[in-house]
């Protein structure tokens, strides 16, 4: 049995790793910032890892530890980029280096497709593709750097053998569908979960999305750490999905409309403070390169058990029943609480943290 410490262990990925590594014979100790109530036979540490106390209670939860999976990312708020900016970078090196201190053996960080240089026509790239992400994106601007600097930790502390990380594409389950809900669509469309009604999606010639399900991720994961790999991965499902395969999944029409008007639906919906996505996030998706997952397949000996149409069915099917799991990052939608938050809190995207 391994002793396997996670910093942000209640979001998406978190939920699929702590059973994943449950099944393994692992023993998992998860740190979050509100963990959940029921028991799941994993060790929870209450931590918010931006502060100081947080980083203190990682510290001693590494003790002893054989292996670190580092998650914990803000995605939110939006608005306030500077927060993002500081807090991501903020968490993710000092717990990489408490962790190198602490002797751990195998350090595993969750990147993302965003850290690549923009792609375009379709183009596969592997992992030698540059880590430039999209210049405007307060998220891509976190990933990108967040890797580099993180190369320049572990090459100084002569530890590149001990770090591996993972660059998966859109991450989706069922029960992160309430969560996507509020972080990607207008409050109203959240809180009325009104994606069950809508008779057609836009679509743009050329757009292709990848995605990959949250347990193949964590099968990723476990499997870097069993076998004590190093180095960069890219995690993508099966097949990729155009404005046909999300109409599909959507029970909708697509229809054709110029490539810039979604990014302008996403910038009037942040104007008038109804919708959570900076509109430089719909830039990054229509600019993502294709990945290939060659390296993981023959390293890791992994492949992906949902195509990407399974994950984005599954998705949209949490969004419709406000699907959830037991963390308060990942809460059901409830009749009316999405719309209670709203208006007492705002946007999730001016919230301090979500």
């Amino acid at each position: 049995m391994s002793r396997v410490v996670i910093s942000g262990a209640s979001g998406n990925i978190g939920s699929a790793l702590v059973p994943a590594l449950l099944a393994s014979g692992h023993h998992p100790v998860a740190l979050a910032r509100r963990p959940p109530r029921e028991a799941d036979g994993a060790e929870w540490v209450r931590a918010d890892l931006s502060t100081p106390d947080g980083q203190q209670a990682l510290t001693g939860a590494l003790r002893g530890a054989d292996a670190h999976v580092h998650l914990a990312r803000p995605l939110q708020p939006m608005r306030r980029p500077g927060l993002l900016h500081d807090r991501g970078p903020r968490m993710l090196l000092p717990c990489v280096a408490a962790a190198l201190d602490a002797g751990v053996g195998k350090v595993v960080h969750l990147s993302s497709v965003a850290a690549y240089a923009p792609g375009s026509g379709g183009e596969r790239v592997d992992e030698t593709r540059p880590l430039e992400g999209a210049a405007d994106s307060p998220y891509a601007r976190g990933k990108a750097p967040g890797e580099k600097r993180l190369d320049v930790l572990a090459r100084s502390r002569s530890a590149m053998d001990r770090v591996a990380v993972l660059r998966p594409c859109l991450v989706g389950q069922r029960r992160a569908g309430a969560q996507m809900a509020r972080y990607g669509l207008p409050a109203v469309l959240a809180a009325t979960r009104a994606v069950r009604h809508l008779p057609w999606v836009p679509g743009a010639d050329g757009f292709a999305l990848q995605m990959v399900h949250s347990d193949d991720v964590a099968r990723a994961v476990v499997a870097s750490i069993e076998q004590d790999a190093s180095g960069p991965f890219n995690l993508a499902g099966e097949g990729t999905l155009g404005g046909r395969e999300i109409a599909g999944a959507l029970g909708a029409r697509p229809v054709r409309l110029p490539r810039g008007l979604p990014r302008l639906a996403a910038a009037a919906a942040r104007h008038t403070h109804t919708g959570p996505l900076d509109p430089t996030t719909v830039d990054m998706a229509a600019q993502a390169p294709l990945m290939v997952t060659g390296r993981a397949r023959s390293v890791l000996g992994w492949r992906p058990e949902h195509p990407a149409v399974d994950v984005l069915r599954e998705v949209v099917d949490g969004m419709r029943s406000g699907a959830g799991g037991a963390s308060a990052a990942l809460r059901p939608a409830g009749s009316d609480s999405e719309a209670r938050g709203w208006t007492s809190l705002g946007s999730v995207a001016r919230r301090s943290m979500t």
